[in-house]
């Protein structure tokens, strides 16, 4: 019998990647991207399901986890291949939406270029995930492309909005998929091999508004500068940070320097040089712990909030404002003696012949809509690294997406033999 990885191509991996990669997909602008993907679903054998979920919907889902990037919809495109008898379903899964590449200044090509020089692809999004959508996707087609000889299902999913809350993942579970298993790759590559991701932190992010007085800057001490105030409440931010990671005891997590960051990412406020600040804006990221929904994240940073305005005169007085700007990703795990988790250490064992390391990522990603949101067991495992991701000159190994796609083939030929556990309920 062939083996399913023969129809693992490199060549056409390496076309689709630089296809893909030049379509500059930045979150909110996904559609050309996804219809692309819709294209070359449809040169295969499979069944297809391409839609636009609108946002006035998505706002009215009570699972709705905020968006700040204007859009009126979230495309989604997922295609399935049935095997000929029952079995489980596996779903192969990845997002089109890259972050704007920022400054053209430090990228020595145009950041869509998706130049290449001998292994690396260079270009936004390389890493973080288009090389590994394309190699979810190269599994899928092995699926599609040779004998439908297997028990269940193989469902490719790609969305939009990843690097926006989430958005597309929601809008493919409203639209009725579901699985036993699923596969993600997002980045995960150290030292040249993919890590086996199985838990992660989430992510969510506030804005916080600081009120001043104004007063010349001359008389500044007449005045009450929003600055000053807001590094009070910076102090207990990174209090509350400190406080959040040295209670974590999961291994996995305890094994990162920092696993839940807090982050200012934003800071604007003041009018003049000569005025003392009268107020100021910051936008703020949290980190989930494993142990914490995405609410009880929140309610944390606001009591660290609230503590240390109590001890500031001015504070108590005038109270900051905080609002949720996105409820980002909530935190999520997969069960290290899950079927899926054994399949994929057998199979990238095979393909790259020593063991993965079993890891959990300090990020947040869609992992968490699959698992918190469709009751999902889902595993990160991808070609790209998460410290070129995001930053000027990203890139991912050719080789790596190849290897990669392959593991992914081999994993999915496992888990559709496997009697998979029925998947718990949703959080």
């Amino acid at each position: 019998m062939v083996r399913r990885t023969s129809f693992a191509d490199a060549d056409q991996i390496r076309d689709r990647l630089v296809s893909l990669i030049r379509i500059p997909s930045i979150t909110g602008q996904e559609d050309a991207a996804i219809a692309q993907i819709a294209d070359w679903l449809q040169e295969l054998d499979a069944e297809i399901d391409y839609w636009n979920d609108g946002i006035a919907s998505l706002q009215r889902d009570p699972r709705y986890p905020g968006h700040e990037v204007e859009r009126a919809w979230a495309p989604v495109v997922v295609g399935v291949v049935r095997g000929d008898r029952p079995g489980p379903s596996v779903l192969l899964t990845g997002h089109v939406d890259v972050v704007p590449p920022g400054d053209y200044g430090p990228w020595n090509d145009e950041p869509f270029s998706g130049v290449m020089r001998d292994d690396r692809i260079y270009g936004c999004g390389a890493a973080d995930m288009k090389s590994g959508l394309i190699a979810a996707m190269t599994a899928f087609a092995a699926f599609a492309s040779g004998e439908r000889n297997f028990p269940g299902r193989v469902v490719f999913a790609a969305v939009p909005a990843e690097e926006d809350s989430g958005l597309g993942t929601l809008a493919a579970i409203r639209g009725g998929w579901d699985a036993d298993a699923a596969i993600l790759p997002e980045p995960t590559i150290v030292d040249d091999i993919p890590e086996l991701v199985i838990a992660h932190a989430g992510a969510m992010s506030l804005k916080i508004e600081v009120p001043g007085r104004a007063a010349h800057a001359s008389n500044r001490l007449q005045g009450e500068s929003a600055l000053d105030h807001f590094i009070t409440l910076l102090h207990a931010m990174r209090a509350d940070e400190q406080a959040v990671n040295a209670r974590e005891t999961n291994p996995l997590m305890t094994a990162h320097k920092l696993p839940y960051a807090t982050n200012v990412g934003v800071i604007s406020g003041g009018r003049w040089s000569s005025t003392v600040m009268d107020s100021l804006e910051a936008q703020v990221r949290i980190g989930v712990a494993l142990d914490e929904s995405v609410d009880q994240a929140e309610q944390r940073f606001r009591d660290a909030i609230a503590k240390a305005c109590r001890k500031d005169r001015w504070l108590v007085e005038n109270p900051p404002r905080i609002t949720r700007m996105a409820a980002g990703f909530g935190s999520s795990a997969t069960d290290p003696d899950h079927p899926l988790v054994t399949a994929m250490v057998e199979s990238a064992e095979e393909e790259f012949r020593q063991t993965p390391a079993v890891t959990a990522a300090p990020y947040g990603c869609d992992m968490a809509g699959w698992v918190r949101l469709a009751g999902i067991p889902t595993v990160l495992y991808g070609p790209g690294r998460i410290d070129v991701s995001h930053a000027p000159n990203e890139w991912v190994s050719l080789e790596s997406t190849y290897r990669v796609a392959r593991v992914i083939i081999r994993a999915t030929e496992r888990l559709l033999e496997t009697d998979l556990p029925t998947a718990k309920p949703p959080a």
